[in-house]
């Protein structure tokens, strides 16, 4: 009986036991004068984190000039956080053909739609959403805030970028939200 209590114990133990912390984010390989994955996708707030292997200098620098790593190589990292969505396109300034991008969609909680973390001093967003399908349509322009909520039924796609002065990133990739 005292086996059984305790093969019993042992099997509950794991379904009540606290989930581990799953990584955020995404990793690069910077390796043979490649970007490893070339494209990745990442949650509002995630980062992604570049780890240069090659003994030759390389850069993660953004197209759009967002972000720069500056030069960096033979095991050395750069971490990026991403507080806004977009589609996000990327170089290495020595090595001009190697190019990777970073994909940021906006985050949905019910009818809330929210494409930035966090308000960015210099940043102001795009949104466009799509109902079912007609044209893509524009919620906001060049605003400054940084969620809004859906309020007429019916199945939306969600998109938006990332302007900083006169550059702006890619289109986020589209997302799905069902009001009703």
């Amino acid at each position: 009986m005292k086996l059984l209590a305790l093969v019993f114990a042992v099997l509950l133990v794991p379904a009540f036991a606290p989930m581990p912390a799953q990584a955020a984010g995404a990793s690069v390989t910077v390796a043979d004068m490649a970007f490893g994955p070339a494209s990745v996708t990442v949650g509002l707030g995630q980062s992604v984190t570049w780890t240069f292997e090659d003994p030759v200098a390389h850069t993660s620098t953004s197209d759009q000039g967002f972000w720069d790593s500056g030069t960096k190589a033979g095991g050395a990292t750069y971490a990026r956080t991403f507080t806004s969505a977009g589609s996000f396109a990327y170089h290495c300034s020595i090595h001009t053909m190697m190019r990777g991008s970073v994909k940021v969609p906006v985050a949905v909680k019910g009818p809330k739609i929210t494409w930035a973390s966090a308000k960015t001093a210099g940043l102001t967003y795009d949104v466009q959403t799509k109902l079912g399908s007609g044209r893509w349509v524009t919620l906001k322009s060049g605003t400054a805030t940084t969620t809004a909520k859906l309020t007429k039924q019916g199945k939306y796609l969600v998109r938006a970028r990332t302007d900083k002065g006169s550059s702006r990133s890619g289109w986020s990739p589209p997302v799905a939200v069902s009001i009703s």
